[in-house]
């Protein structure tokens, strides 16, 4: 009775009858929504990669919100970095008298000398215009439902009048690089509609900067229509040599049946079977040279034809999404369920199989449709707002490694081209953020990013220009690459020389203290700081120093697989002997700052200091128990503040707690951590919120399949263990798919109390290791190359 009534209430704001949940199934692999979308953040979603669409599913006046991967605003003019570098000693000199304010205060002194104003944010990701359709229904609106179908990226709204059911469906290109759109009715010349291109609505001022931005970022605005085609142009106040200065779109309207013709900005369609649009979105460097007309010619060479459209599409997403598959044994019933009603019926302590299982889906959906002509940034591919959070941005200290963290185990290692293109296309800006503010050689890659690569973004509080592990991070994806793909040609033209980069900036930046070990100087840990001291600035941050060990060791691994640069790997060995010791404080627990001289600080929604067992467990730390205890510790301190805030802000920080527990075969942490990620973090359109329902924000639609495939699968080259973390919510179930290291697949891995059965299938000749927790020794299995082998595990407990 409660939903009924709840919908009755919606339903009648909305002009929609009482019948309103439709009783027509689900997709195979998506979901059913029973009502719109209030707010844009719970519109639902597709993209391509390129484009993105946010449909809000209102039946008759509907509106549709577009974006393009690269549309960032030009607010800010990229500054050259900070001139950091002729001030080091200096800099470094406060550190060591424990001045840390003092240093972060130094370095935005420095730039209000060099004219860079307020703490500059990058460009904001924007969206670029509205299409709106308006219909008229016979008698009221019935039957409303709309939908996702993850294996093609359909988003469809349904409803019913007196005359019968009409339904949008739409979906983004990839092969055809085009947003597609139909509008269909019961027949008989049913479908009447107005489809006119709009400027997004301002929102006034608010928390996010939409007022500044809107103001001091737009300049004008065209909207037309004309020869069968809506377009629209947009200007920006603030563009300079190199830069957007503003940006297009048209959309084709084709009607079958009917007439469609042009009023004013409008094209009005009346008495068609059905509609269809094709619509294209173009970024100018130079205003003047309009695409308009080119974009009208293209879309007319487009055979106007939906189930052609969708057939190649379908081939290409699905190829990508159909590759894995998770069951937990959510039941039918629960799968035919409403988004509302399946969240509803879910809660922490009591998590729904069927939610998780979709949720897997929607992660890897949400993924893949947000990557191509770049990768996720903060929102994805999408965003309907003039002042995106953090500007909807490239958030490169946590945030960004948490949206592509299962690009490579969930089978969709194509999703990670764009990331490395993306660093690869802003490499000279990454050496001159290492030149100008630390004086080294190598890249210094920037925490946060847009348009640009440059470290402009900083201020006394959030040092960010301390922050020296971008890089070093980002090399463990290139190097991950490898070990997933075995792609040779990839280590030795683009990891190689992108990880000698990173090791080389080590290499100047790095000194030796009293006791001969290295001294990370200025460091900083995100976004926390010690109890001891109010500032974020610091040395020795063991995130600093695990990722620089980690780095080395990879680099040295991959000249040797290479047989390569044999004085580089001597140089590299040496430089790990004298990395710092892990530290563990009084309690127990790795310390955050490798130092005496700063003290613990628990109540943090970051875990930066575990960083070492986000992605596995180094060697070092596997053949250590004591490391190995005291990285559980302090596991275990930062789940403290989590407990008490239910989850709490930041989802990533939360993805970064559960890559440390399943690393450290924590399966009850594990399964805590996927229990409020799935429980308290999504709107129903089954796209994820930063914090409890609130804030749009992709972050862990890769860190939460992360979580789960390393709890059921952890591998390195030569051994896979399975079922590594199993919690016992889940005494039985299913993963198909999935990747290993070592060029791998589990075509499936099936469990239930008794055994395991495991199908492998590998890229190549090799004998491989099978381990489980519960299963009597280790099991050798030779595996041929590209034929798939079925293996049975007894498990004894």
């Amino acid at each position: 009775m409660k939903n009924t009534h709840l919908l009755a209430i919606i339903s009648a704001g909305l002009g929609i009858a009482h019948s309103s949940v439709r009783a027509a199934p689900a997709p195979q692999r998506g979901f059913i929504s029973s009502k719109p979308a209030e707010t844009w953040e719970q519109a639902l979603v597709s993209g391509n990669g390129k484009f993105g669409a946010l449909v809000m599913s209102q039946p008759l006046d509907e509106t549709i919100i577009f974006n393009h991967a690269r549309l960032f605003m030009p607010i800010n003019p990229p500054l050259p970095p900070i001139d950091s570098a002729s001030h080091l000693k200096e800099i470094r000199q406060m550190f060591a008298d424990g001045h840390y304010q003092q240093a972060s205060d130094f370095v935005v002194e420095l730039a209000n000398k060099a004219n860079y104003g307020a703490k500059r944010w990058t460009d904001p990701f924007i969206p670029a215009f509205d299409l709106l359709v308006h219909m008229q229904a016979k008698g009221p609106v019935k039957d409303y439902q709309r939908s996702v179908d993850f294996q093609t990226g359909v988003a469809a709204v349904r409803w019913q009048d007196d005359r019968g059911e009409f339904c949008r469906r739409l979906f983004v290109s990839r092969p055809d690089d085009v947003v597609v759109l139909s509008i269909t009715g019961p027949g008989g010349g049913t479908v009447d509609c107005d489809l006119q291109l709009a400027k997004r609505p301002y929102e006034g001022a608010g928390g996010w900067w939409p007022d500044w931005n809107f103001k001091n970022g737009i300049k004008e605005v065209a909207i037309a229509a004309a020869d069968g085609c809506l377009s629209y142009r947009s200007s920006f106040k603030r563009s300079w040599p190199g830069s957007l200065q503003g940006y297009e779109g048209a959309a084709r309207v084709a009607a079958k049946g009917g007439n469609a013709v042009v009023e004013g900005d409008k094209i009005v369609v009346r008495g068609a079977d059905e509609v269809l649009v094709l619509l294209r979105i173009e970024l100018l460097n130079d205003f003047e040279q309009s695409r308009i007309p080119a974009m009208k010619q293209d879309l007319g060479q487009i055979q106007a034809d939906f189930p052609g459209l969708l057939e190649r599409h379908a081939k290409v997403h699905g190829g990508i999404f159909n590759r894995a598959r998770l069951d937990l044994g959510g039941s039918a019933a629960d799968h035919a369920l409403t988004s509302e009603q399946l969240i509803e019926g879910s809660q922490v302590g009591k998590l729904s199989p069927a939610l998780l299982e979709r949720e897997f889906d929607a992660c890897r959906y949400n993924v893949i449709s947000s990557s191509g002509e770049l990768f996720p940034n903060l929102q994805g591919i999408w965003n309907g707002t003039w002042g995106p959070p953090w500007s909807a941005d490239f958030t490169l200290n946590g945030n960004v490694q948490s949206a592509i963290a299962a690009n490579l185990s969930a089978n969709m290692a194509e999703c990670l081209e764009p990331f490395f293109r993306y660093l690869e296309s802003h490499l000279e800006e990454s050496r001159e953020n290492a030149r100008r503010l630390y004086g080294c050689r190598g890249i210094h890659v920037a925490s946060r990013a847009s348009s640009h690569g440059l470290n402009n973004h900083f201020d006394a509080t959030w040092p960010m220009t301390f922050w020296t592990a971008g890089a070093g991070w980002d090399s463990q994806f290139y190097y991950d690459y490898y070990l997933y793909t075995g792609d040779r040609e990839f280590l030795r033209n683009r990891a190689l020389p992108f990880m000698k980069e990173a090791a080389l900036f080590y290499e100047d930046f790095l000194f030796e203290g009293p006791d001969g070990k290295y001294v990370f100087s200025p460091s900083y840990s995100p976004e926390n700081n010690p109890k001891n001291s109010p500032s974020q600035a610091c040395i020795n941050a063991t995130m600093d120093i695990s990722v620089a060990k980690e780095l080395l060791t990879n680099l040295i691994a991959a000249c040797e697989e290479l047989r390569t640069d044999a004085a580089g790997v001597q140089r590299w060995r040496a430089m790990l002997t004298k990395m710092p010791d892990y530290m563990i404080d009084s309690e127990g627990a790795v310390k955050e700052w490798t130092t005496p001289l700063l003290e613990e600080n628990q109540a943090h929604r970051h875990c930066s200091h575990l960083y070492a067992v986000f992605n596995g467990m180094p060697a070092e730390i596997a053949s250590s128990e004591k490391l190995k205890r005291a990285f559980q510790v302090a596991l275990e301190k930062r789940f403290e503040i989590r407990r008490q805030q239910h989850g709490g802000e930041m989802a990533f920080g939360l993805v970064q707690l559960g890559q440390a527990a399943s690393s450290l075969r924590d399966a009850a942490l594990s399964y805590d951590v996927v229990d409020w990620l799935a429980n308290n973090y999504w709107y129903p359109n089954f796209v994820t919120t930063h914090n409890p329902k609130s804030l749009f924000n992709t972050d862990l639609c890769g860190g939460l399949p992360a979580i789960i495939i390393k709890m059921l699968a952890e591998s390195q080259p030569g051994w896979i263990e399975l079922l590594p973390a199993l919690p016992k919510q889940w005494p039985a179930g299913r993963i198909d798919g999935v990747r290993c290291r070592g060029q791998i697949e589990l075509r499936s891995l099936v469990w239930n109390a008794e055994r395991i059965t495991v199908t492998l299938q590998a890229d190549r000749v090799q004998r491989v290791e099978l381990r489980s927790p519960g299963a009597k020794g280790v099991r050798s299995v030779d595996l041929p190359k590209g034929q798939a082998v079925t293996v049975e595990i007894v498990r004894t407990q």
